[in-house]
């Protein structure tokens, strides 16, 4: 294997492994999500970190049937609402004015133009006026009325006339106190912005507008689907259709407090495209795996034959430690390929093991990035899991059953949140236990990143491929079982049960969104 050639693969990827506006692995579509996104639709686009939301939607804009604004709101995570409102706004109407600019420079004047743009003129100029102002305040008010109360009397006679008049003038102010609403403003004006945008679509022969938001889950959980419902309002009635990208279950799109119904129902007011992968239908996935390797070796134009990576289970192994993950993979790929491939040796089973418990720091720090409040909580699950799967049950899969997590909406979403936080992995959404019991389960498996040790003893792994000789697959479905009394420091199967310290102790009152 030539070293030189493995090194410019990787340095290829390491430099496009975060698609921008001017890098990026070629998207893989093989689901065909990019004619999707393009269509005039609302969308919101579920995928874990690393999942290639951004490199869909980078693609999708390299398109000339609409117009597109593209708005990462991790830039604007810590920005309250309703100012990110007001701010996203600010840069939609920007970068459309710059486009009305570029259609009409100086020397092709148009009067509809010229009065898009200065109808963008005046409203962006109030839009950053109230930007900075309280969200509620009261102000005090004063008007003055004034009239004027006169009388006269008068002489007629011949040849003399004579009047006298006399006037009073009175001036009385009047003080109230008005409220002012930053978010009643919005709501006001949201006709105006409405005209506005069917303004510039018929400037561009009535293209439709995409408002790609990028990041969604950087945004409070509280405020999202106030965010979400201003803007979908937006939408109604006018050429802007919104692009939304998201972490699954780090996102609230919807809202219902009795009759009050706040933000978008998922296949009603906007479509779903689901990017992730699962270790649920594993044949896919290391196709798709192996496609985008393919990709990378192209675009490096570099000599490496894939078959020459790896020994053994090597690639399954990249596989199941990525979880389904596009980025996960290539970046355990650079990982392996400097230390591995560059000693001109192959890939196995225990290196690909051995890289991702090294780079299970760096996936730490995500999660604690995007769960934000919530990280403690989720860290105390995750090592109450790996205690009773991987330290006490000596295996990386566990079951539970599906009533179970429907009686404690906590653990559901811990679990839900863990696996978009790519700590736990779904590798079958609806099965049974062996021997069987009359319940379904969903199982899952441990984050390769999670084990001790690359060749951990007495350890029985389960491999998404392992089936019997009647393609069953028993060994999964006689995993050990999980339940909230488990999750707390007890066995499963009654064998013991250990009191919890008070620092293993989890805080079960308090419920996830």
């Amino acid at each position: 294997m030539d070293q030189s050639e493995v090194s410019k693969l990787t340095r290829y990827i390491e430099e496009n492994l975060r698609s921008s506006s001017s890098a990026g692995i070629t998207f893989v579509d093989t689901r065909n999500f990019r004619s999707r996104i393009q269509s005039k639709q609302n969308h919101v686009v579920f995928g874990r970190r690393g999942a290639g939301k951004t490199s869909l939607v980078q693609a999708a804009r390299d398109c000339s049937n609409y117009l597109d604004v593209y708005i990462n709101l991790e830039d604007y995570k810590d920005i309250t609402f309703p100012n990110i409102v007001i701010r996203i706004l600010l840069e939609l109407f920007d970068a459309l004015d710059e486009k009305i600019s570029s259609l009409f420079p100086f020397y092709k004047f148009s009067l509809r133009a010229y009065r898009v743009r200065r109808s963008i003129k005046r409203i962006c100029p109030h839009l950053k006026q109230y930007l900075h102002e309280p969200d509620i305040e009261t102000q005090n008010v004063s008007t003055k009325d004034a009239y004027h109360d006169a009388f006269s009397a008068g002489i007629a006679a011949q040849p003399i006339n004579a009047r006298v008049g006399a006037g009073h003038s009175k001036t009385r102010e009047i003080k109230r106190i008005l409220p002012k609403d930053k978010l009643d403003f919005l709501r006001i004006e949201l006709t105006s912005y409405k005209k506005l945008i069917l303004d510039i679509s018929s400037l561009f022969s009535n293209k439709p507008i995409y408002l790609i938001l990028d990041d969604f889950y950087f945004v409070s959980k509280d405020t999202q689907p106030e965010l979400i419902d201003y803007f979908h309002r937006l939408t109604k009635g006018t050429s802007l259709f919104i692009k939304v990208a998201t972490i699954k279950h780090r996102s609230k799109l919807y809202r219902r407090i009795w009759d009050r119904i706040t933000g978008v129902e998922l296949g009603h007011d906007i479509l779903e495209v689901d990017m992730d992968y699962t270790l649920n239908d594993f044949d896919n996935l290391q196709m798709f795996m192996r496609q985008l390797l393919d990709k990378a070796i192209d675009g490096s134009h570099s000599q490496v034959d894939v078959e020459d990576v790896f020994s053994g289970d090597g690639f399954s192994q990249l596989c199941l430690a990525s979880g389904g993950v596009p980025r996960d993979f290539l970046s355990l790929f650079v990982i392996l390929g400097n230390s591995i491939l560059t000693n001109d040796q192959r890939i196995g089973k225990a290196d690909v093991t051995e890289a991702a418990i090294r780079n299970a720091n760096t996936k730490m720090e995500s999660m604690k990035k995007d769960s934000d409040d919530e990280v403690g909580i989720l860290e105390d699950y995750l090592l109450k899991i790996k205690r009773f799967v991987f330290t006490d049950k000596r295996t990386n899969c566990f079951l539970v059953a599906k009533d179970e997590l429907e009686a404690h909406s906590q653990l559901k979403q811990a679990i839900r949140e863990l696996v978009d936080l790519r700590s736990l992995h779904l590798i079958d959404d609806n099965t049974s236990r062996a021997p069987s019991d009359g319940r379904r389960y969903e199982a899952y498996v441990l984050d390769l990143g999670l084990y001790d040790t690359s060749r951990p003893r007495n350890f029985n792994q389960i491999d998404p491929t392992q089936r019997d000789e009647r393609s069953r697959k028993d060994t999964l479905r006689a995993s050990p079982v999980l339940s909230m009394q488990g999750i707390e420091g007890q066995k499963i199967d009654g064998s013991y049960r250990r009191t919890p310290t008070p620092a293993e102790q989890l805080p079960l009152g308090l419920s996830f969104e």
